[in-house]
């Protein structure tokens, strides 16, 4: 990447037009305008719906609860317990929660230990019901306990999960004598009988084919020739299967049709019969988070840009770059690693990108393809909006904090993710799009197979994939946008304290040692 052109001639987009490869004309300056638009009314959106809403943060012990609730409403009044899947947190479940509380619940949302803002960490004994899955149980019980001792709630409790979830509060249910149903969605559990739960409804993406047919067999425990959309009794139990249309794992719990799937089913158990209006806001929330990292583009056309020398990388160097730290990478994977700041897993995450880095770095260097300045506007001017669109993430979408248990976890990531991010910037300067999806690809594959090699002591932080692949979307296309116009040394530490935030705010915090 070079260029001859003088900062004077190339100091802001106001006035100049940008025009593709493929001959379109786009006006920067026009679209910053249109996203800022969007912007701002998907935030005025996002905020007035759930105006009408009291929510409340709290503390029971050590995990983060969002109580929901309207104001004025009929007191004591059921409780609702929210819990989300694996990896996720209360945010991804928010529109769930608002809908239950304008059916008329008072609904506790809360933290599963290793996950949000939760100060516990998880239990990496996965593979007994006695270990993670008792430890979650206990969790979501404790919670119960102590939103059913508040002087809002009454004597009725519906449990709600999601993924993960819908094993651990049937269990949960399993356990009390005060709960009137629980809904399930993208449910697997082998604790489901033909006698328990007593009323239970089963909410599947369309896509989750495998999840259908679960929620099928559970079903027709009660009923051999119930199918999807019918409710099966028998005595006192009663069963439900549904399957929202058009939507997977994560969409379902946004989908308009299982949403009054479950405030029906809810509602019906516990004597809330009037229905209330849904306000969808999940597309709203998905809106709102493309349009801000698009916005990135049309704002980093303000930076006046820098002359920079060219790099060029010839297909052998290149080839050798992303080969080369394949094997040393997933080979970490055979070697005992001290968790990192207590964190079990992160160590390893931390290995892999430092000797990914490392190898690729000492390739390009061999080749005469070097670092050779950072940039101090271009650094602040990305972690600066980068910071912006974590912060809205976390609030509308999905907890994007590395605080708490966190902190350390993250600042800790920084040194190793340093060298990975500045050999990434300087395979992609220049490189067509081919290369540099091919260059991430890599990095992807050796994380896979370090996983592959580790299943239980690395395996159980496989939610870095899908983390690794936004974040070269998002911050990855954000850093290049910044790189264009003041170099490499621009994106490379940007990107490096993005990566390691990624990683420690979304990923699974666990226990360093199994449990005895």
């Amino acid at each position: 990447m070079c260029t001859t052109m003088s900062d004077a001639t190339q100091s802001g987009f106001v006035l100049r037009a940008y025009r593709t490869r493929y001959g379109v004309v786009i006006w920067p300056w026009a679209l910053a305008i249109v996203l800022g638009v969007i912007i701002g009314a998907s935030l005025w959106r996002l905020e007035s719906s759930a105006s009408h809403i009291d929510t409340q943060e709290l503390w029971v012990g050590e995990t983060p609860v969002t109580l929901y609730g309207l104001p004025g409403a009929r007191a004591p009044a059921p409780l609702a317990v929210v819990a989300h899947g694996f990896g996720g947190s209360r945010q991804m479940m928010s529109q769930i929660s608002v809908s239950l509380a304008d059916r008329g619940f008072v609904v506790a949302s809360f933290d599963f230990p290793g996950h949000g803002r939760s100060r516990a960490r998880m239990s990496r004994d996965i593979t007994r019901v006695e270990g993670t899955t008792a430890q979650l149980v206990a969790t979501t019980n404790i919670i119960a306990n102590a939103m059913r001792a508040r002087s809002d709630t009454s004597d009725a409790v519906v449990l709600v999960g999601h993924s993960m979830a819908t094993d651990v509060v049937i269990r949960a249910a399993a356990l009390r004598d005060d709960v009137a149903a629980v809904a399930a969605i993208s449910m697997y559990s082998p604790a489901v009988s033909d006698t328990h739960p007593k009323r239970l409804l089963m909410v599947s993406g369309a896509f989750e084919g495998h999840l259908r047919t679960a929620a099928l067999d559970a079903l027709n425990l009660i009923d051999a020739s119930a199918s999807e959309g019918e409710t099966a009794v028998s005595g006192d139990i009663s069963r439900r299967a549904f399957a929202a249309p058009m939507v997977g794992h994560v969409g379902v719990l946004y989908e308009a049709s299982a949403l009054q799937e479950i405030t029906d089913w809810l509602g019906e158990a516990v004597g809330l019969n009037q229905r209330a209006a849904l306000d969808l806001t999940g597309w709203i929330s998905g809106l709102l988070i493309m349009a801000l990292a698009v916005l990135a583009w049309p704002l980093s056309r303000v930076l006046p840009k820098q002359r920079q020398s060219c790099i060029v990388i010839s297909g052998r160097v290149f080839w050798l770059a992303i080969f080369t730290p394949i094997l040393p990478a997933v080979s970490t994977a055979l070697v005992p690693i001290q968790p990192l700041a207590g964190a079990a897993a992160f160590g390893t995450i931390a290995v892999i990108l430092a000797v990914w880095g490392v190898v690729q770095i000492g390739t390009l260097w061999w080749a005469g393809v070097r670092m050779t300045r950072l940039d101090a506007l271009g650094s602040v001017s990305y972690l600066a909006y980068a910071l912006v669109f974590a912060l809205v993430l976390d609030n509308y979408s999905a907890a994007f904090l590395p605080t708490g248990v966190r902190a350390p976890v993250f600042f800790a990531l920084i040194l190793a993710s340093a060298p990975a991010m500045v050999a990434d910037t300087l395979l992609m300067a220049g490189a067509p799009l081919w290369q540099r999806a091919l260059a991430r690809i890599a990095l992807l594959i050796a994380f896979a197979g370090a996983m592959s090699l580790a299943p239980t002591d690395f395996g159980i932080s496989f939610t870095v994939l899908p983390v690794l692949v936004l974040f070269f979307a998002v911050f990855g296309s954000m850093g290049r946008w910044v790189m264009v116009r003041r170099g490499p040394g621009a994106a490379a530490l940007g990107k490096s304290v993005a990566l390691a935030w990624s990683l420690a705010a979304s990923t699974p915090i666990f226990m360093p040692l199994l449990a005895p």
